[in-house]
C-alpha cells in the first residue's frame, strides 16, 4: 500500500466513525443548511488573483504547520502574523489533517482570528462534502484537499459542492487529460504540486510537469502551484503560476527570519520586463 492509499484509507475510517455517530439524517440537514448560507465574502482567494494578475503580480500563499507537535494553535496564529505582516504573505493555507495536528480546525479558526485581513484556506485530504462543510462552518476562505486521482468521478461533485457554499477549492491534476476532462465538468481554480503527483528526485522534472501543465488550462482558468525551493517558485511564475503555494518545507529553511524569506520570495517571483 502507498502511503497515499494508506493516508486515505485513514481519513475514510475517521470519516465513517463521524458520520455513523452523526446520524444520515442529521448529516443532510447540515449539508443543506451550509448551501443555504453560503460564504460572504465568497471566493476571497481567486478575487485576489483576479486582482493582481493583470498588475503582472504573483499572490503568495504560505503554508502554516506546527513546527512542533507541541506548538499551540495560539503560537501558531503568531507565527501566521509574522508570515503576512513581516514575510508578505497575501493568503494563508492551515493544515489542519489528524496526521499534522491534534487540533486541526481550532487552528484554523486561530489563524483566521490573528489575520483577518487575508484569505486562509485549509489543507486536508477531502473526500467527502461533510468536510467542506466543516471549513465553511469554520469561517474559512476555501480548502486544499480535492485531489482527482482520489475522488476520481467525485471530483466534480466536491468542486461544485464548495463554489455553492463560496469556498475557493482548487483541485490537484497531474496531467493534461485530467485537466480537459475536468474542464469539461466546469472545473476553473486548479492546483499542481500541492499534494501528489511531482514528488519525483529528478532534478527539474517537477517543473517541467508543472510547466506542461500550466500551458493546458483553458482560458480564463486560475492556477495555484506548489513550490519547495525559490528555483521551483522562479520557474513556476516563468511558467504562468497565477499564485503559488509555499510549502512548509521551504518556510522551515528559514528558521525563524521571515523577513529574509519574504525578501527572497520577492525577488524570485519577479517577472524582468
Amino acid at each position: 500500500m502507498s502511503a497515499l492509499e494508506a493516508t486515505i484509507r485513514r481519513k475514510q475510517r475517521e470519516l465513517e466513525s463521524t458520520i455513523r455517530d452523526m446520524g444520515m439524517e442529521a448529516l443532510d440537514e447540515r449539508l443543506q443548511s451550509a448551501t443555504a448560507m453560503p460564504l460572504r465574502p465568497a471566493y476571497r482567494l481567486s478575487t485576489l488573483i483576479a486582482e493582481n494578475v493583470p498588475m503582472g503580480r504573483a499572490v503568495l500563499v504560505y503554508e502554516v504547520a506546527r513546527p512542533t507537535p507541541e506548538t499551540t494553535s495560539a503560537e501558531l496564529a503568531e507565527l501566521a502574523k509574522a508570515y503576512v505582516k513581516v514575510g508578505g504573505a497575501s493568503a494563508l493555507v492551515v493544515r489542519t489533517d489528524s496526521a499534522d495536528t491534534p487540533s486541526g480546525l481550532r487552528d484554523l479558526f486561530s489563524v483566521q482570528q490573528a489575520v483577518p485581513q487575508v484569505p486562509v484556506l485549509a489543507r486536508d485530504w477531502l473526500i467527502h462534502p461533510l468536510q467542506v462543510c466543516e471549513i465553511k462552518e469554520s469561517g474559512a476562505a476555501g480548502a486544499l484537499g480535492i485531489i482527482n486521482q482520489v475522488t476520481g468521478r467525485g471530483t466534480a461533485v466536491m468542486s461544485s459542492f464548495s463554489a455553492a457554499l463560496g469556498l475557493d477549492s482548487p483541485v490537484e491534476v497531474v496531467n493534461a487529460k485530467e485537466v480537459a476532462e475536468l474542464s469539461q465538468q466546469g472545473v476553473v481554480f486548479y492546483a499542481i504540486n500541492v499534494s501528489v503527483g511531482l514528488s519525483v528526485a529528478i532534478p527539474g522534472f517537477a517543473n517541467k510537469i508543472a510547466h506542461g501543465l500550466l500551458g493546458e488550462l483553458p482560458f480564463g482558468a486560475v492556477s495555484l502551484v506548489g513550490v519547495r525551493s525559490l528555483e521551483e517558485a522562479t520557474a513556476a511564475r516563468q511558467s504562468g503560476a497565477d499564485a503559488l503555494l509555499i510549502k512548509a518545507e521551504l518556510l522551515a529553511s528559514y528558521g525563524t527570519d521571515v523577513r529574509a524569506l519574504g525578501n527572497a520570495l520577492e525577488y524570485a517571483v519577479t517577472l524582468d520586463d
